[in-house]
């Protein structure tokens, strides 16, 4: 018996056969165009306009909840430093690698150095930012803690950015850059409200004050805890001069340091240069509201008119310490 031959033609249909049994006896007739609008819903498009040119038309309430802080007491601070800034022109846009030194606008001192094998400090920078994202996604601190990246518009005449805004884009790149196409956890933890951009700050000062203000404007209370990631030879300035310079309470804030690649004469010049340039000009005018430190923030971008913007809906004592008046009672301090 000679085997099966495979067919090469599928069996027809029910619909098919139909078809073949009605064709035999004459020509198949198309449904009446009666019936197909009979059944096919239509749009009164003039009834839809007037609803909508209508005084009294709303549009219902966003699908998209607000996000909630339920659980949430710690703030997390990444002081920023430079600008990331990729090429958008570029044929691997926005796949540029935050790793790429060309990608930052960094300050002279900032950058690699081939003679003395330097490396570019936006290295140091990114692992400011990956360690503030870990905090959120990893450890203790993770299901209560609000991640802000803080710094202004430090570089007007090159960029519009801020500091902050760049080191979240930096944050996506990079987790594009690891197959995260979609943004992965950072955008997922940005559009739920636990990444926030502290887009006014100009110096350390302001970073850890501005921070505190908008993790309240944005969930109604103040930090429980503290952690500030930045520099590790900046250490003593935020624990023993900004954070009592508003009172904050000294067993509620903690600095996460981390420092650049240097070697033994690169840390020394670094360690003799933050205590006279940034130290001793702190030591003696604590609140940043002197001469020299004040023409700084003047240099980096800082208008005095953000005061009445950070000001906004909070207390009258934390109003007077923004414009440079510290007052005897502070929201933090009657909450301990």
């Amino acid at each position: 018996m000679a085997p099966a031959t495979p067919s090469r033609t599928l069996p027809k249909s029910n619909f098919q056969h139909s078809l073949a049994s009605a064709s035999a006896h004459g020509p198949v007739a198309a449904p009446a165009a009666a019936d197909i609008n009979e059944s096919t819903p239509r749009w009164d498009q003039d009834a839809v306009d007037k609803a909508r040119d209508s005084p009294s038309f709303s549009h219902p309430d966003h699908v998209i909840p607000p996000p909630s802080y339920d659980g949430v007491e710690n703030l997390v601070v990444v002081c920023c430093h430079a600008i990331f800034h990729p090429d958008v022109l570029d044929p691997s846009f926005p796949l540029n690698s935050p790793h790429n030194e060309s990608n930052w606008y960094l300050a002279p001192f900032q950058e690699s150095n081939a003679e003395t094998g330097k490396p570019g400090e936006h290295e140091t920078f990114l692992a400011h930012m990956s360690a503030g994202v870990e905090t959120l996604t990893i450890g203790p601190w993770a299901d209560s803690s609000v991640l802000v990246f803080s710094g202004g518009v430090t570089k007007a005449a090159l960029t519009p950015l801020s500091e902050a805004r760049s080191y979240y884009h930096a944050a996506l790149a990079e987790a594009m850059v690891n197959g995260y196409r979609d943004g992965g956890p950072v955008k997922t933890l940005f559009d739920q409200g636990r990444i926030l951009l502290e887009e006014q700050a100009t110096d350390s000062f302001q970073n850890l004050l501005f921070s505190i203000l908008l993790f309240r404007q944005t969930t109604g209370f103040y930090p429980k805890q503290i952690r500030i990631i930045t520099h590790a030879f900046k250490s003593k300035r935020f624990l023993d001069l900004h954070a009592q310079a508003i009172r904050w309470p000294v067993d509620r804030v903690r600095v996460e340091g981390i420092d650049p690649i240097m070697s033994s004469a690169e840390y020394g010049d670094t360690l003799g240069g933050e205590q006279r340039f940034g130290y001793a000009l702190w030591l003696g005018d604590p609140l940043g509201t002197g001469e020299i430190l004040s023409m700084k923030r003047k240099q980096r971008g800082w208008v005095d008119e953000a005061s009445q913007q950070l000001a906004t809906g909070l207390e009258e004592s934390v109003q007077e310490l923004i414009n440079g008046r510290i007052t005897e009672s502070l929201p933090w301090i009657e909450a301990e």
